[in-house]
């Protein structure tokens, strides 16, 4: 019985830990850029909306493995959710700017227009 007295103070320590911490910096550098994307528009365009849909789902995912301990994990997922809000905001910019371009062809050809004989 003697030969197991050293698992005590370990089980102890574990129980007492509870599960792992999530790399705040890097959840708020997400929540950051998801805010972001959504201030520019990316819920209402489908290709963003689905990368912004993503990043949310990896960073809820990121802190039910953080509390599981999984440190390691809960950090890639994190990146990965990363990676995703920042590509709903890029691709809610191009979309907005293909609109303003768009537009701006669309007042070019109407002074033309106006001012052809």
């Amino acid at each position: 019985m003697s030969e197991y007295k050293w698992w005590i103070p370990l089980c102890l320590a574990a129980a007492a830990c509870g599960g792992g911490q999530l790399n705040q910096k890097r959840a708020t550098e997400v929540q950051a850029a998801v805010m972001a994307a959504e201030q520019v528009g990316a819920k209402d365009q489908p290709k963003a909306a689905l990368h912004l849909q993503l990043a949310r789902e990896q960073v809820d995912e990121a802190r039910r493995r953080a509390a599981d301990g999984e440190e390691s994990s809960a950090n890639l997922l994190l990146a990965r959710a990363q990676v995703d809000a920042e590509l709903a905001l890029q691709l809610a910019r191009t979309e907005q700017e293909q609109q303003n371009a768009q537009q701006a062809w669309q007042k070019i050809r109407e002074l033309k227009q106006e001012s052809a004989p």
